[in-house]
């Protein structure tokens, strides 16, 4: 696992959690967070998870291991299928 992929799991819960109020108001200062950090920002509307800010490298290293994970779960399905 990449150390970009690893900041998938490392939410930091201090700065990392944002009302969506604060973030509809500071949203630049977010994204530039997000780059400088590589760490998702999670959005919460009411309390509760709503959404989550990724900068671009971020998304682009979950894309590919959603990708990957995809490709392997399909040639696993075909080659038992075709047993």
């Amino acid at each position: 696992m990449s150390d970009i992929t690893k900041n998938l799991l490392n939410v930091d819960l201090r700065q990392g959690v944002v009302p969506i109020s604060k973030a509809a108001s500071s949203l630049a200062a977010l994204i530039k967070r997000s780059q400088a950090t590589h760490q998702p920002i999670i959005v919460t509307q009411k309390g509760y998870p709503a959404g989550v800010l990724l900068d671009v490298e971020l998304f682009t290293a979950l894309r590919e291991l959603a990708e990957r994970y995809e490709a392997e779960r399909n040639g696993k399905s075909e080659s038992t299928s075709a047993e």
